[in-house]
């Protein structure tokens, strides 16, 4: 304490303030710092200061901002007791705003936003619009933001474009803030190439979740921009519940990529008040493989066994993604009924039974196997399949169930069966890594890579796929573009801050046209722009068997 007597402080301090002596009670709190006295004396002079009468009390606070307080503690009782003795010293706060000294200055700015303190919005308009200083300005654009003035969005969209990136934020947050048709219009104004802006106005739409605001976002899954339709999505998955009614409402004359973004944004979001939307999609059956992969995966986040006979129809798609997101739904929405017609349908062993066990196996449906393992025709197609078309960690994985569930006899009659029939033989000496949120799509990546030869590591989580990828070698890397949280796109950078594109080729798949330009009317996917993004190919889905084996061996070191 320096040789401060605590109790003569505080004895003090309380008889400047009964005489009403702000010269000398300043000269007393100069020992209130850090180097004079300890956490709990500046607590109890804090304490008494709350008691004091305004008009002496708040220049004494104004003081103490410039005193050397480091304990997070103190700062905040300090702060807490400006804004309380604040009301009745508007001149004052309007006062301090301007002259003083910054850290001074950005207590008392802050303070006038928190206040909602109407008399300082001319002052506050001063400060922003004659600031130079960053620290300064960043919070004054917060608090005039409090007021929520049409007027001011002009002066706000003046900082979007400063070198500054926390004044940037505070101005795009500050126009969503009006929470009107201007301000969010004005926002997708500001949409550009700059990630950091496009997700910033994204953020700065979704914080009050107006109606306006929410539809606005939900239009945003139709930019072809990633960026920015990844921020929309992540933003409406938070929203959860809320954002359901204005997802579905979209699918009205949604175009493909469009549609597709809302249906997985509403599995994410795993409302059940979004299925019949989803299943009269799924009973319409489009054209787009992709809109119809994307049902089947948005119902298997979100089981419903009263819909589930209709599942059933996906088993025999013509597309093998579309039939594995099926399978997988089925799995997830077990019922009687459906059960029922998995056995009529497996029992004739035509091409749909053959099709609908491929499909059950090769995704891991554990939870059918033991409704179906009663039938002998399933039994056979299961065998047939397990023995010389799965991959092998399709094979292990259904042994392991079988066992699981008591079929050990069964499970050692296939495994006498397995031989290397249509398989090629696996190369250990490739490291593949395969990154999508999708475990469907992983076991599909991962069984068509068996079937040319390769394994590979699986991840369904993009962050674990980064720490392995960047920690060990790697020939070449599969990832979706689309993922919450970290995007292919966002993945990719991660991995170019070690790895150019000659080092670590990677292999993007996506149903979106990302990455594609017009050309004499033509889509062409363009070298600048895979080099722009640090991509080394695109495959768009639905891909052919060819069409992906061409793509891996053409990216894989000779």
């Amino acid at each position: 304490m320096g040789g401060i007597n605590a109790q003569d402080f505080i004895n003090e301090l309380v008889f400047c303030l009964n005489e009403k002596d702000t010269v000398k009670a300043k000269a007393l709190l100069q020992f209130a710092s850090d180097a004079n006295v300890d956490v709990q004396i500046q607590k109890m002079a804090l304490a008494k200061l709350a008691k004091g009468p305004e008009n002496v009390v708040f220049p004494l606070l104004e003081y103490l901002t410039k005193i050397d307080i480091s304990n997070t503690e103190i700062q905040e009782s300090l702060y807490d007791l400006i804004l309380d003795k604040a009301y009745g010293n508007t001149n004052l706060v309007t006062e301090y705003i301007i002259n003083n000294e910054k850290k001074t200055r950005i207590q008392f700015i802050r303070a006038a936003g928190d206040l909602f303190l109407k008399e300082t919005i001319p002052v506050l308009i001063q400060v922003v619009q004659g600031e130079t200083d960053p620290e300064i300005i960043a919070p004054a654009i917060n608090s005039l933001a409090v007021f929520r003035k049409p007027k001011h969005i002009e002066i706000f969209s003046s900082f979007t474009t400063h070198s500054d990136p926390d004044i940037i934020k505070a101005a795009i947050f500050a126009i969503g803030a009006m929470s009107n048709p201007q301000a969010a219009d004005t926002l997708i104004s500001f949409l550009c190439e700059d990630e950091t802006i496009n997700k910033l106005v994204v953020q700065a739409l979704a914080e009050k979740q107006d109606l306006y605001d929410l539809e606005t976002i939900t239009r945003l899954l139709s930019s072809p921009v990633t960026i920015i339709r990844d921020t929309a999505i992540d933003e409406l998955i938070n929203m959860g519940k809320k954002a359901t009614p204005l997802l579905t409402k979209a699918f009205q004359n949604a175009e493909s990529d469009y549609m597709v973004h809302l249906i997985t944004t509403l599995g994410y979001i795993e409302d059940q008040a979004a299925i019949p939307a989803i299943m009269n999609i799924i009973n319409t059956q489009p054209k787009d493989a992709n809109i119809r992969q994307a049902a089947y995966e948005a119902m298997e986040r979100i089981p419903s066994p009263r819909t589930a006979i209709c599942l059933v129809q996906g088993l025999q798609d013509p597309e093998e993604s579309v039939r594995m997101s099926a399978a997988r739904a089925v799995d997830k929405n077990l019922s009687k009924p459906l059960v029922a017609g998995l056995k009529n349908i497996v029992r004739d062993k035509s091409p749909e039974a053959i099709s609908t066990v491929s499909a059950l196996i090769d995704t891991d449906a554990t939870n059918i196997f033991n409704f179906l393992m009663g039938e002998e025709s399933f039994r056979e197609l299961a065998g047939t399949h397990i023995a010389e078309k799965a991959s092998p960690a399709t094979r292990k994985a259904f042994l392991k169930n079988m066992v699981a569930i008591g079929q050990i006899e069964f499970a050692k009659e296939i495994a006498a069966k397995i031989t290397e029939t249509g398989q090629a033989k696996a190369s250990s000496s490739m490291k593949i890594v395969v990154v999508d949120d999708s475990k469907m799509m992983l076991k599909l990546y991962q069984n068509k890579l068996s079937i040319l030869g390769l394994t590979c590591e699986i991840f369904h989580r993009p962050e674990e796929a980064v720490k392995r990828i960047l920690s060990g070698k790697t020939d070449l890397v599969i990832t979706d573009l689309n993922m919450p949280n970290i995007s292919g796109l966002e993945l990719t950078m991660e991995i170019r801050r070690k790895f150019t594109r000659t080092d670590l080729p990677i292999l993007m798949i996506t149903t979106q046209s990302d990455f594609v330009e017009e050309k004499e009317g033509d889509i062409d996917i363009t070298e600048a722009l895979l080099k722009k993004s640090g991509i080394n190919k695109i495959l768009h889905k639905p891909f052919s068997d060819n069409d992906f084996k061409e793509s891996v061996f053409k990216l894989l070191p000779t």
